[in-house]
């Protein structure tokens, strides 16, 4: 299901400007794995990085297919997945730095022809690895509830939320336990700038499907938004409980440290958001505030930057763009909120 999470803008204060310091190039490879005909297994996926036919670095995608490489020297580098339920993959990656500091891969994986599907992989894409798609549904809920969210879905994939909303409202009046509408009707009220009516969506949520990590993780921002520090904690223990590798678990943990004062804590929540998720915009904008408020500036710098090269097209940019010019003006400087 769709978690989506409210980007907290930057609002500091800049005093004076950073001395940027000139550093080699380096470059990273940010990837992401699909599955041909399927959805994302389970099972963690062990990606490798090989250069010269040596295999020089592994990471494990996320519950998503994410992976990323950093710090890399321009080179040709292979990207290999050899996982015994598809076949193997080796993808080419230049990396350029002087071109671009970020080579993008997109893998595909094929299953193998033996490999026989299991139920639990049959499961809807989105941030929510716990909620299995509409056919698994239709087991456990009345046909009728079940065609209202797959409506929801479409208008909600066509950008039409208000209909998506309405949809949702009539599969929960069908089947009020239908946890999946729930799911996605809190999410609808959290972009509404309801948070009361979210957070009572999301209990629902955990109330009917305990396992549900991203509804814990959903409670946490609402609670954060609402200011609930404490019952932001306790969802976010519970989250990172069933997922402790979600990076948006790591990125409200950096969050709630920051609130609390906590911020060499802070810092590396953050850090492990990005590398758990190197397409994360609000992680890598949290990192920045964070990094202005202990007077990094020129790290700070360096992280807008990367931003604004990654993400060229996000709503934010601008703003990126913004700050990155007045942390490298001579003078001092107010970034308005």
């Amino acid at each position: 299901m769709r978690s989506r999470c409210r980007a907290l803008l930057l609002g500091l204060v800049v005093t004076c400007a950073p001395s940027l310091v000139a550093q080699d190039q380096l470059g990273r490879i940010v990837g992401q794995i699909r599955v041909d005909r399927g959805d994302f297994p389970p099972h963690q996926i062990m990606v490798e990085l090989q250069v010269r036919f040596s295999t020089i670095n592994s990471v494990y995608a996320d519950s998503q297919g994410r992976f990323g490489f950093y710090g890399l020297e321009a080179n040709p580098y292979h990207v290999l997945i050899r996982d015994e339920a598809f076949r193997p993959v080796d993808e080419l990656a230049i990396v350029n730095p002087t071109v671009s500091p970020t080579t993008m891969v997109q893998v595909i994986l094929e299953p193998r022809q033996d490999t026989k599907q299991n139920p639990a992989q049959d499961r809807v894409g989105g941030s929510n690895p716990y909620l299995i798609n509409s056919s698994e549904y239709k087991r456990n809920f009345p046909k009728s509830a079940v065609k209202e969210f797959e409506k929801g879905l479409d208008a909600d994939g066509s950008g039409k939320t208000d209909d998506a909303a309405r949809h949702y409202e009539k599969a929960l009046r069908i089947a009020p336990d239908f946890y999946p509408a729930h799911n996605n009707l809190g999410s609808h009220y959290l972009n509404k700038g309801d948070s009361a009516a979210a957070r009572k969506e999301f209990e629902e949520v955990i109330r009917l499907n305990q396992s549900d990590a991203a509804a814990y993780f959903n409670l946490t921002n609402v609670c954060l938004l609402l200011g609930q520090v404490n019952d932001a904690k306790r969802y976010l223990d519970e989250g990172m409980r069933r997922q402790p590798d979600s990076a948006f678990g790591q990125f409200l943990l950096g969050t709630l440290n920051i609130r609390e004062s906590k911020l060499p804590q802070a810092e590396g929540a953050l850090r492990r958001a990005i590398q758990l998720d190197p397409v994360m915009a609000q992680a890598r904008l949290q990192l920045v505030n964070l990094l202005v408020q202990q007077g990094r500036k020129a790290d700070a710098a360096e992280q807008l930057k990367e931003f604004v090269q990654t993400f060229p097209d996000n709503s934010l940019t601008p703003q990126a763009r913004q700050l990155l010019q007045r942390l490298q003006s001579p003078a001092n400087a107010s970034i308005p909120n």
